[in-house]
């Protein structure tokens, strides 16, 4: 909406500017430098050298700050270091103040020397990341003083391996973090582990509270095989519930799966999926057949894997409903949109392997990937997701690698998509979603969209959507920008609704302002017969301000008949609105505040927004109860965002007889 919400003309700001007072900023994460602990922890793993030294190529003196060839020929002092020292840390610092303040965070003083240090090691780029590290800085993630420290030493890396002297580091910057001195920087011991072929790791460093036990090695699957012992350099074994005395490295002893339990008799011990149906069966997720066999080429019924894959992402068992021992796992499916109506349809038909992957991607909290496919034949983002994690893997045919979309799904092949998903579940496995260089973990527990990207059809002006069980109205949002609209002329040309501009806020002033337009914009849409909701521009910096806007807009609705939604539009407007690093607790307290108050007055809620908005300023968790509007992708093939919505705006420049310049366009899906 950036052409025509929230922008004024020249004339209008000038007069707005000299009528008010510019209102005050949200507060935000003031300006903030390194303490003497900072540098206190920096001498101690730099040491000092009064000379210039060479390693890696690169000159380096004093407290191991970066120069050129030749300078400081006399060699420094060691307040000279320190100075140099402190002028190095200006890059980390602004870095780390940069991100403090775009995240709305204020940190305690060691809690910020520990982030410089991490930063000046490092680099800046983990602050656009998805780390354990960053989360917890954020807030969204809650975590133990063990967990915290892990977060810090799973950065311990260089060329692949773990560097005990960065590993100490890390877990002193913990200890700065967490207690604000380094007084406790000996509490906790690490153990990393040497990476192989053929396993997948969620990491190869795990920390340890000194004086402990080896609870658990760090999370690591091989197919067929149980971690044993950690095996040192000098031969020691470390096992679970080992003393933990000191930090040490080693090698996995690997110990090869003896199955107890059941036998099949169609399952030997050479077949490929052999590993994958005993362990199962071991762990009592599968069992075989009443005369002894597992019948691993029968293809997998509906509600077969309905209960095997829910439980395998962590859902809870289901009972009977519906005169079908699966009818209660296909209730669960059903609501929460796992699979389509036509899907559930018959339980003990075979289920297609396109829908195991939307049923297992949605079960597993992730949603569709818009990366390109892995597989020749399957564009489809649900099968792309779960490939990109490894939890299926298609086949070659005539050296292409396909995933036979339509086809059904044998026992056996169900057996390694189960394997997968519940590995995945151990290992903590997130989607992450970009925008720009930054990036977020999904939000857990927020709808995912469900939208066929091959069901859109049309160009970019003039959209088409076409799903069994799904009606989708084509619409305009206008605001006073669309002047002189033939109202009449809209309706005929196919359009269903109208989504009109009450008013906004200013982004500088604070003031409140009313579209000119909108009253005769509803008389004439009204008159033509549209579906019609409004959208005020808000850039509200607090609940009372959201409240104010809520309440302007019920005013200017009195007497009004508005069969749509009534759309609060927050839009991040740059480094000069008074919005500019609005924490998203702010920000989604003001949507909920304004959302509410509409409610109350007996009208629909909604929430605009495009997809920065959507992935980096809401906090979508605290969200859900109300619909989304969604803009991107104009003019695109289709919308690529994550979460569900329930209208696309898809154009900012779309043709539609009656108006006379470009329009915004939408379609709104009604399930």
């Amino acid at each position: 909406m950036k052409r025509t919400k929230g922008f004024l003309t020249a004339i209008a700001l000038l007069l707005s500017l000299m009528l008010q007072a510019a209102a005050p900023p949200p507060a935000l994460a003031s300006s903030r430098s390194a303490g003497s602990t900072c540098i206190e922890l920096i001498k101690r793993f730099e040491g000092y050298s009064a000379e210039a030294y060479e390693e890696n190529g690169k000159w380096y003196i004093g407290y191991g700050t970066q120069i050129k060839q030749g300078a400081y020929p006399d060699g420094v002092t060691e307040a000279e270091a320190e100075a140099l020292l402190r002028g190095e840390l200006h890059a980390a610092e602004g870095l780390l103040n940069r991100a403090l303040t775009r995240y709305g965070i204020t940190l305690s003083q060691g809690q910020f020397d520990a982030l410089v240090d991490f930063t000046y090691t490092l680099g800046g780029s983990w602050l656009n990341g998805t780390s354990d590290l960053l989360c917890i800085v954020r807030g969204e993630l809650q975590a133990s003083r063990r967990e915290t420290a892990r977060a810090f030493g799973v950065w311990s890396h260089a060329g692949g391996k773990v560097l005990p002297g960065l590993a100490e580091r890390r877990l002193a910057e913990a200890a700065l973090y967490l207690d604000g001195d380094l007084s406790r920087a000996d509490e906790f011991c690490w153990l990393a582990v040497e990476k192989e072929d053929g396993v997948v790791y969620a990491t190869d460093f795990g920390v340890y509270e000194r004086g402990g036990t080896y609870d658990a090695f760090p999370a690591m699957f091989r197919l067929g095989y149980t971690p044993a012992a950690v095996q040192t350099a000098d031969g020691l074994l470390i096992r679970p519930g080992d003393a933990v005395t000191e930090s040490r490295s080693g090698s996995v002893v690997w110990e090869k799966n003896a199955y107890a339990g059941r036998s099949y008799e169609d399952v030997p011990g050479d077949s490929w999926f052999y590993d994958y149906v005993m362990e199962l069966s071991e762990a009592g997720v599968i069992n075989g057949r009443s005369d002894g066999t597992y019948a691993p080429d029968l293809a997998v019924t509906t509600g077969e894997a309905l209960k095997l894959i829910l439980l395998a992402a962590g859902h809870a068992e289901q009972a009977a409903a519906d005169g079908h021992w699966a009818g209660g796992y296909a209730a669960y499916a059903a609501e929460r949109s796992y699979l389509s109506p036509a899907a559930l349809a018959d339980l003990d038909a075979p289920i297609t392997r396109r829908n195991v992957a939307r049923l297992a991607a949605l079960a597993l909290g992730f949603g569709q990937s818009f990366a390109a496919s892995p597989f020749v034949d399957a564009d489809d983002g649900f099968v792309t997701a779960l490939a990109e994690i490894g939890v299926l893997e298609g086949s070659v045919e005539d050296g292409q690698t396909v995933y036979r979309p339509e086809a059904s799904l044998t026992r056996s092949e169900v057996s390694a998509v189960v394997w997968r998903l519940r590995r995945a579940v151990a290992l903590g496995q997130r989607q992450t979603v970009a925008i720009g260089s930054q990036q977020r973990r999904a939000v857990p527990g927020v709808p995912r969209s469900t939208y066929d990207k091959n069901a859109f059809s049309g160009s970019g002006t003039s959209k088409i959507y076409e799903e069994p069980g799904v009606t989708v109205l084509r619409g305009v949002d206008v605001s006073s920008y669309q002047e002189n609209v033939d109202w009449q002329a809209v309706a005929a040309d196919g359009i269903d609704f109208a989504i009109l501009r009450v008013g906004g806020r200013y982004q500088q002033s604070g003031q409140l302002y009313d579209d000119r337009l909108f009253e005769s914009h509803y008389a004439g849409a009204s008159e033509a017969g549209l579906t019609i909701g409004v959208y005020f521009y808000s850039q509200a910096i607090s609940v009372d301000e959201a409240l104010e806007e809520a309440d302007f807009v019920l005013a200017r609705l009195e007497g009004k008949t508005i069969d749509g939604p009534v759309v609060f539009d927050w839009e991040t407007a740059g480094s000069a609105a008074r919005t500019d690093g609005l924490p998203a607790s702010v920000l989604c307290d003001c949507a909920i505040a304004f959302c509410e108050r509409v409610r109350e007055a007996g009208c629909s809620p909604m929430i605009y927004m495009n997809a920065y908005d959507g992935y980096i300023r809401y906090d979508l968790s605290r969200l859900s109860g109300y619909p989304i509007w969604y803009a991107g992708q104009y003019n695109g093939a289709y919308p690529k965002f994550l979460y569900d919505f329930a209208i696309w705006q898809y154009t900012d420049k779309g043709a539609v007889n009656g108006i006379s310049h470009s329009a915004d366009m939408d379609l709104w899906f009604l399930r």
